[in-house]
């Protein structure tokens, strides 16, 4: 019993016609006859009543059509899945990441997503903080992870919620609020917080504390870095802190973090365009929702309000 054989029956089931179903396929009348007299004899089935007037199905070939058609699809939908992942393991995927994310739970997003496809390339590139979802949107990025006060409901992309992140504080570890267990905004009056991305970029699009905040509370915003890695350099240095929102449990080595209490948690999400989804970026996605999921059941639930 082959597929096009089936094909065959189908077309006949439901047009109940023998012409009809071979216009139906691209075929001629007695080649499907003699597709039908093939399958009715390894069967042992008499699936048709024919007469000079009409063809009906059988009670045997009744039942026999409906679990085909189910067969049949399920055919389909098996080569198309076989497609889709052979498709996907030979894909190049990429993937936005933002400054200060949670490196070691994305790693292991990575790893995990290498093992199911194993010659998939994965291209990690730095996303910008500025316009974060024109990458998504021109195709820059498959996959790109947005703070949920970035956007508004979009029609074009779907987005899927991970974590939150807490506002903290980065010092060097010689600061004297490097001992404390949590900050205020007030008690930062007199330090230096390096304006870089880490303010203009990070806090506006967390919705954070705004330069016009810090400098009401007395903080020195003179010092400037035009990168975010210069900012680091600084707070390493101990001559700028900066405030970000990061991970409670997120390690950054030569600095300390202190949470600051006056601003809610921020909503991390991870996003993809919806049209046409590919397997890959589907499966991604699937993995990080996994992971921080199982990540975000260990956390105490003051840190993981989604």
């Amino acid at each position: 019993m082959t597929i096009y054989q089936l094909e065959c029956f189908i077309a006949v089931a439901e047009e109940l016609n023998f012409s009809a179903a071979a216009d139906r396929l691209f075929t001629t009348q007695p080649s499907i006859s003699y597709q039908i007299s093939a399958l009715e004899k390894e069967t042992g089935l008499k699936l048709f009543e024919r007469t000079t007037r009409r063809t009906r199905l059988t009670a045997a070939g009744q039942a026999f059509y409906l679990d085909m058609v189910q067969m049949l699809s399920f055919h389909r939908q098996s080569v198309k899945k076989a497609q889709d992942i052979q498709a996907a393991d030979r894909s190049h995927l990429v993937v936005g990441l933002r400054q200060l994310f949670d490196y070691t739970t994305f790693a292991g997003i990575v790893a995990e997503f290498q093992h199911q496809y194993p010659n998939a390339y994965v291209d990690v590139i730095p996303q910008d903080n500025r316009r974060p979802l024109e990458q998504l949107r021109s195709g820059q990025l498959d996959i790109g992870f947005f703070y949920a006060s970035e956007h508004t409901k979009d029609p074009d992309i779907s987005f899927s919620p991970l974590f939150s992140l807490g506002y903290h504080v980065l010092m060097n570890p010689n600061c004297p609020l490097a001992e404390r267990k949590a900050l205020h905004l007030k008690d930062l009056k007199g330090q230096c917080v390096v304006n870089s991305g880490s303010v203009d970029s990070f806090l506006s699009a967390c919705q954070g504390p705004s330069l016009q905040e810090l400098a009401d509370v007395g903080v020195d915003l003179s010092k400037v870095s035009p990168s975010f890695e210069g900012a680091l350099i600084m707070i390493q240095l101990g001559t700028a802190v900066s405030i970000v929102p990061c991970l409670a449990g997120a390690v950054i080595p030569g600095m300390v973090k202190v949470p600051l209490l006056d601003y809610p948690p921020v909503r991390v999400e991870i996003a993809a365009m919806r049209h046409a989804p590919r397997l890959e970026v589907q499966s991604f996605i699937e993995i990080a929702k996994k992971k921080y999921a199982r990540y975000c059941q260990n956390q105490p639930l003051s840190e993981t309000i989604l």
